[in-house]
């Protein structure tokens, strides 16, 4: 189907531009009038520009550049520059051009007449539901800088924690490359030289070098079918992942993980406690924020305790019952909740939970790096060991056959 590129005017005159698929000049406009537009140009797109196109929906957005507009935009609104004023010159200085294009229609949209939280809506692929949500409550009640400051700040934190994860599994994911290449070398480069020199020498090879001479001709001969079998194996468990059957199978399966399965708990509670204090601070209705909360907390498992809260809260009762009924939260975790919740502080406290998980998940995090690296220098070293043992011992051997 090919691309047009329309000008047309809304319902106040305005003038707007943008990119449709339709069949022909003649459908484009009928769509365009359902939307309420009123068409007075309209151009196929050459197959380059199409092309250009789907290139940009495809362009990454970071968190960076999502902390990035919130915080820029906050301040603009802050100081009292209007939202279309603030939103055209984000989009005029934005380097990325998928957000670029994404803030300049939220901008032609909020001036059409449409709301702010409705224009961010045409572009969930960009901006999330959370945001979408929060922005309305600030519409509601007049407080859309600090709401977007608030959203700001979670999007750090989460961009945060996200560093750090990978910050420490960096070394660890080096030495386990390194390692794997310097054994696959050895398997199919040095032990299969090794061994024509034996057998040419009719030296008798004991188990270990038999065994070593084994996966290395396994290695040399079926390292296509492995490929393809690991790639398979690896899509289909993606696609069975999307299920939700096989997600809360897997979720379940990563928390009974020993030392990863607690950090992969205490970043789940982080990241839930942070959405919902921010949630209830921006003023965001209960049970929208606990619905909000459980698709965003990251695991399955957690998903379902929250949406075993939201049932509770629907029906006039507590947050800490079905918490603790869950079985997914601390004691501490329950406790806190329940005098946020009988004191009227329960933003504060949701956010006291967050900065202590925070805190928790760094620690984590260094133990399972301290942990992990000598785990691999041992496993990494004895391969190597083993190996070079193989191909020693029958060294020995021919040089005693020798003499």
């Amino acid at each position: 189907m090919p691309n047009f590129r329309y000008t047309a005017r809304d319902e106040r005159g305005k003038a707007v531009t943008g990119t449709l698929p339709a069949a022909s000049s003649e459908a484009l406009a009928v769509e365009l009038r359902r939307m309420g537009y009123l068409v007075t140009q309209t151009r196929e797109v050459a197959e380059s520009a199409a092309w250009q196109a789907l290139e940009l929906r495809f362009q990454r957005i970071s968190f960076d550049e999502m902390v990035l507009f919130n915080v820029q935009l906050a301040k603009l609104i802050s100081v009292g520059i209007p939202l279309v004023t603030s939103l055209s010159t984000l989009g005029e200085q934005t380097d990325n051009p998928r957000l670029r294009a994404a803030v300049n229609d939220v901008a032609r949209t909020v001036e059409g007449g449409s709301s702010f939280s409705a224009a961010l809506g045409r572009h969930q692929d960009i901006f999330s539901t959370l945001m979408v949500n929060m922005v309305r409550a600030g519409e509601a009640s007049g407080k859309l800088d600090d709401v977007l400051k608030r959203m700001a700040l979670l999007l750090k934190r989460q961009a945060e924690l996200r560093q750090q994860v990978v910050t420490a599994m960096t070394y660890p994911a080096i030495l386990l490359v390194v390692g794997l290449g310097v054994i696959t070398f050895l398997l199919t480069g040095i032990i299969p030289k090794f061994m024509k020199i034996f057998v040419d020498a009719g030296v008798p090879l004991p188990l270990p070098t038999r065994i070593l001479h084994d996966i290395s001709l396994v290695v040399r001969v079926w390292w296509p079918a492995g490929l393809v079998a690991a790639g398979a194996a690896a899509m289909g468990l993606r696609l069975w992942r999307r299920t939700s059957g096989g997600r809360r199978a897997t979720d379940k399966a990563l928390l009974r993980v020993p030392v990863l399965g607690d950090l992969v708990q205490k970043a789940t509670i982080a990241r839930w406690a942070r959405t919902l204090e921010t949630l209830f601070s921006s003023g965001v209705p209960v049970l929208e924020s606990l619905s909000l909360a459980e698709e965003t907390a990251g695991n399955a498992v957690v998903a379902d305790a929250c949406r075993t809260v939201a049932t509770s809260v629907r029906q006039g009762g507590a947050l800490a019952e079905p918490l603790k009924a869950s079985g997914q939260f601390p004691p501490m975790v329950i406790q806190m909740v329940a005098v946020g919740e009988s004191s009227g502080t329960l933003d504060t406290m949701l956010g006291e939970i967050a900065d202590h998980y925070d805190e928790l998940v760094r620690h984590s995090l260094k133990r399972l790096t301290t942990l992990i690296e000598p785990v691999f220098l041992l496993l990494m070293g004895g391969l190597v060991a083993l190996i070079m043992a193989s191909v020693l011992l029958p060294l020995f051997r021919m040089v005693n056959v020798i003499h």
